[in-house]
């Protein structure tokens, strides 16, 4: 898989970690005994989900994805266009 500075790889694993953030809150707000025997299988994806977002920010620093250019050169900043 290639790297681009098209796309931003931390929107991708941000998400999912909010993603399953809210899914775990609910289970757990809706069920007293969860995580239960699943509590290693939950906390291996959080550290997982947490590491693939650290990456994803990490790429996405190091190809610049998603930044903004600013005004073209030669333009004036702050004046109105009439």
């Amino acid at each position: 898989m290639t790297v681009t500075a098209s796309f931003d790889y931390f929107f991708l694993t941000g998400s999912l970690g909010v993603i399953f953030a809210v899914i775990i809150s609910i289970l757990g707000l809706t069920n007293p005994k969860f995580p239960g025997k699943r509590m290693p299988l939950v906390m291996v994806l959080s550290v997982v989900l947490f590491v693939a977002g650290l990456v994803g920010a990490a790429i996405g620093a190091k190809y610049k994805a998603g930044e903004r250019k600013g005004p073209d050169h030669g333009s004036v900043v702050g004046t109105k266009d009439n």
